[in-house]
């Protein structure tokens, strides 16, 4: 009886949950789908006088990021919306294709208007990291683009937003 026991587990239960290990860490290592289940989702964040009062080179003051499905597997397409303040203030959009790199997901904007990487932490919130070259954005009359290498406008913790 224990001999028949011991062969049910090494033949039938043993490989099942195997592969529920390998399939579960495969999904837990895909970035895309961790952080856009579906290829979809929502993030923004709003930042607030306090925030924008530390951070006075800081131009973005909103940010949204929407995803979009009808991008070809394996891409993800990302619409992004920021408003801006000072001088250029307004509203601008841009759009990027994302592919998965390692952890993160690595972007590049639309008419090779630069770059971003996409990250997540433990609490579901992303982070949003302006690439080497910039990451720029069109308005209704001019263009801006956001710098890596100064200002306040390299990096962006953006949390679960409602779609819509």
């Amino acid at each position: 009886m224990a001999a028949e026991r011991a062969k049910l587990v090494i033949n039938k239960i043993l490989p099942v949950l195997v592969l529920g290990l390998i399939a579960g860490r495969a999904m837990a290592e895909n970035p895309m789908q961790a952080m856009f289940p579906g290829k979809a989702g929502c993030y923004a964040r709003s930042y607030n006088a306090s925030h924008l009062a530390k951070h006075p080179e800081q131009l973005v003051t909103n940010l949204a990021i929407v995803a979009d499905a009808s991008i070809a597997d394996p891409m993800l397409g990302l619409w992004i919306g920021a408003d801006l303040r000072g001088d250029i203030a307004g509203h601008y959009e841009g759009y990027a294709y994302c592919e998965t790199a390692g952890g993160s997901l690595s972007c590049g904007m639309e008419g090779d208007a630069g770059s971003f990487t996409v990250s997540s932490d433990k609490d579901g919130n992303i982070l949003i990291e302006v690439g080497r070259y910039g990451m720029s954005f069109e308005g209704a009359v001019d263009f801006i683009t956001l710098k890596a290498d100064r200002g306040d406008d390299r990096s962006f913790i953006l949390n679960p937003a409602p779609c819509g």
